[in-house]
């Protein structure tokens, strides 16, 4: 199972986007009051997503953000990948070598995260944006 805080803060931001009228501009102010987090991490996880070409962004008063509508078929996937800064899971620190797992136990489980990894994004290709707003409804 998928356990993120950041993918499910851009999917909480990516959904309200969804969902909104096309012409709305959501504040940080407004995301941050559905997903009850500071509005600062909401301005972190927006530049993410603007950086991955999934919002537009508009400044000043009315101003906020939307879907990029130039992009219509945005995967969860794409959401994940907004997020991902390292693969999936963590190393050892500085097993003992001459041990039987020690030695090997950093190799056995980069391999198995890859897998993890490939896994999650497979499942999450298959899902769009649309679909997932569309379970709210």
């Amino acid at each position: 199972m998928l356990h993120n805080l950041r993918f499910a803060t851009a999917l909480h931001i990516m959904t309200l986007a969804q969902l909104a009228e096309p012409d709305q501009w959501l504040s940080s102010e407004y995301i941050a009051s559905s997903i009850q987090v500071n509005a600062a991490v909401v301005r972190k996880e927006v530049a993410s997503l603007k950086a991955a070409a999934l919002l537009i962004s508009k400044e000043g008063k009315g101003g906020g953000i939307r879907i990029n509508t130039e992009n219509s078929s945005i995967t969860l996937a794409d959401i994940y990948l907004s997020t991902k800064q390292t693969e999936l899971g963590g190393k050892f620190n500085n097993p003992n070598p001459a041990c039987a797992v020690g030695k090997s136990i950093n190799s056995k489980l980069q391999h198995l995260y890859q897998e993890v990894d490939t896994d999650i994004m497979k499942r999450l290709e298959k899902i769009t944006l649309a679909d997932f707003g569309n379970t709210f409804n």
